[in-house]
């Protein structure tokens, strides 16, 4: 009886420490999404600055009356790249969405187990011998 008690211990502590890796995962998967969102911020800056740019060159291209073609080719590799970039960015959050759902999938199976084992191990003291009345009802 004791032994079937220090196994269900030792499995509570191995669910404990399960849970605790993935709580530390979950975060560190937070926070790689939050770096990701804030790289995705800083392109979209680093674009939007090539667009003010590209339309900067644009007024000085009819001011000058400098050719359009070189113009046309820049802003075509500007959007091709900033079209690329986003949705590579796209990808990346959709794979850490999809990461962080499936710890916290596990994270609640975990509990629930956890829940199960502590429910167990009550019934299991209620009946050994020297519980008090109250604890066996």
């Amino acid at each position: 009886m004791l032994q079937d008690l220090d196994q269900l211990a030792a499995r509570i502590g191995l669910l404990v420490q399960r849970t605790r890796q993935l709580h530390a995962e979950r975060d560190a998967l937070r926070a790689r999404l939050s770096d990701s969102e804030r790289q995705q911020l800083s392109l979209k800056k680093r674009c939007t600055e090539h667009e003010d740019e590209l339309q900067a060159l644009r007024a000085s291209m009819s001011e000058h009356g400098q050719s359009t073609e070189a113009l046309r080719e820049q802003l075509a590799r500007e959007s091709a790249e900033r079209q690329a970039l986003q949705e590579q960015f796209k990808r990346r959050e959709t794979e850490l969405q999809a990461s962080l759902q499936a710890r916290d999938s596990e994270l609640n199976r975990l509990r629930t187990a956890a829940l199960s084992a502590r429910e167990r191990i009550d019934a299991v003291l209620s009946r050994l011998p020297g519980a008090s009345v109250g604890d066996q009802a």
